[in-house]
């Protein structure tokens, strides 16, 4: 399969209103830069499809990228990210919300992390109490869960 940049930007253009040019380099630059990374195009359609933003989206190829390179020989983290949504009641779109605030949670107090632990953390926020009786969103649960618990990694 190939992945369409001009295709999937004009079609993320008239979905999200993000101009189409942003998408397309925001895409081509996923395209260029995971090209040796182990993701296939069609889950990186998939995730610039729920992503909201092409600054969105390029956060996320950014820590699929870093991730890869950590880990040539480890699980693809498509997967991995797919089977976290899959097992929660939130959708991809909630979980890329949910990436994008904790990545910029943690560069405004000059921190990182790696990706898997990220993900592993949204992983148990999710399956919280507080998750299954709140009724928020997996963002609003993220933020309260970091202002109230921290986070170590």
């Amino acid at each position: 399969m190939s992945f369409d940049v001009r295709a999937l930007a004009s079609r993320r253009f008239n979905e999200t209103k993000h101009a189409e040019v942003e998408w397309a380099m925001a895409l081509e630059s996923a395209r260029q830069s995971l090209k040796f990374i182990d993701i296939d195009y069609e889950s990186l359609e998939h995730f610039a499809v729920a992503s909201r933003s092409p600054a969105q989206f390029t956060i996320l190829a950014r820590l699929i990228y870093q991730y890869g390179k950590s880990h040539p020989n480890g699980t693809q983290i498509s997967e991995l990210i797919i089977g976290f949504v899959n097992e929660s009641p939130f959708s991809l779109s909630d979980w890329i919300d949910a990436i994008e605030f904790f990545n910029r949670w943690l560069e405004n107090k000059n921190r990182k992390t790696d990706f898997l632990p990220m993900l592993k953390y949204l992983e148990c926020c999710v399956a919280s109490q507080d998750a299954k009786e709140s009724g928020q969103t997996l963002g609003a649960l993220i933020e309260d869960y970091l202002n109230v618990v921290g986070y170590e990694g």
